[in-house]
């Protein structure tokens, strides 16, 4: 059995999703994948790439993507890079930021850009 872990909008956001947990040793299935390939004006609404992992390492997968995104893994450590503090974690719109992308979107009729990955909110057990 398989669970949805993240949702990716661009073909590119899967390709390196996909391959930086396949480099860390999880299964990683992606239904829809072709169809995005082949018409990527609708991943939008086609929903988006589902990214699936076996549901027993469903909590640590998504806890891998979580820290890419955040910044607090980083593919190599280098000695330049070694004492460096982690990038702040990815800040959260607030409820008047929502409410003026709301306002904007009816005004304007346009809406802000999406993430490009999509994260489940399960966490890993200790």
């Amino acid at each position: 059995m398989y669970s949805t872990i993240a949702i990716a909008y661009r073909l590119s956001t899967v390709s390196v999703a996909v391959s930086a947990l396949e480099a860390a040793g999880f299964r990683v299935f992606c239904p829809g994948l072709n169809t995005i390939n082949l018409l990527p004006h609708h991943s939008l609404a086609f929903g988006g790439v589902p990214i699936r992992v076996p549901s027993e390492n469903a909590a640590e997968a998504s806890e891998y993507l979580h820290a890419i995104q955040c910044g607090h893994l980083t593919s190599l450590a280098t000695e330049d890079t070694i004492n460096e503090d982690p990038p702040e974690p990815v800040v959260k719109i607030s409820f008047w930021g929502k409410a003026a992308i709301l306002l904007g979107y009816l005004i304007f009729g346009v809406s802000a850009p999406w993430q490009e990955l999509a994260l489940s909110k399960k966490k890993a057990s200790p």
